[in-house]
């Protein structure tokens, strides 16, 4: 199936398609940015792979296959996102909290959002163990080949993003007042338990945990 165009093509595509929906702070991120700012604000968090993952891409391409152990990294990663998800989920809560007439905060900037998804370890996970081991048999292929795999990998990913800022920006004019502050609370929770999940996961790769 790699073989062929269209075969690179699916691939990515089935990839990509189901990251951009998988559950994690990313997601969240773009359903509370949407529903404080609108659906603009959304679709910048969802095209923000773009940017932060070229450097894992072409790491991973170029060094997989000397790697033995990535575990330390990975830690490392984990437990620096616990932390920085940790406060974007206690400013969320502070902000819904906020007895004010409006408390709606600005839009996080391109660098914050740029610094929650580099510090996400999933990116890593996928490029050093799945996405690079085909990339590179696709770029084998031809040059053409590798760069269909990465289009149709980002295609699915940041495409699905984009269709739930939308639909995220649709039902934003339907939530008003205490609606507004409790939805901001839940997801603002939901953070802290994915920084939760995060500081676990960064505790396991040291081996200071072990994997229940």
């Amino acid at each position: 199936m790699i073989d062929s165009i269209w075969g690179i093509f699916t691939i990515g595509l089935l990839l990509g398609a189901p990251s951009g929906i998988a559950p994690g702070p990313m997601l969240i991120l773009i359903i509370s940015e949407t529903l404080r700012h609108g659906i603009r604000a959304g679709a910048k968090v969802a095209c923000t792979p773009l940017l932060t993952d070229i450097p894992v891409v072409l790491t991973s391409g170029f060094i997989f296959t000397q790697i033995s152990n990535m575990n330390i990294l990975l830690g490392a990663i984990s437990l620096f996102g616990s932390v920085f998800l940790l406060y974007l989920g206690t400013k969320s809560i502070r902000t819904a909290n906020a007895d004010i007439t409006d408390f709606t905060p600005r839009p996080l900037l391109l660098k914050e959002l740029m610094i929650a998804n580099l510090v996400n370890p999933n990116p890593y996970l996928f490029w050093f163990t799945v996405g690079a081991p085909l990339m590179v048999r696709s770029f084998q292929q031809t040059r053409v080949s590798g760069i269909t795999f990465l289009f149709s990998f980002y295609l699915g990913l940041c495409g699905v993003k984009l269709l739930l800022a939308i639909a995220a920006g649709k039902s934003r004019n339907f939530l008003h007042g205490i609606l507004y502050r409790r939805i901001m609370q839940f997801l603002g929770m939901a953070l802290i338990g994915f920084a939760m999940l995060l500081f676990r996961d960064s505790l396991v790769f040291l081996d200071i945990l072990q994997q229940g």
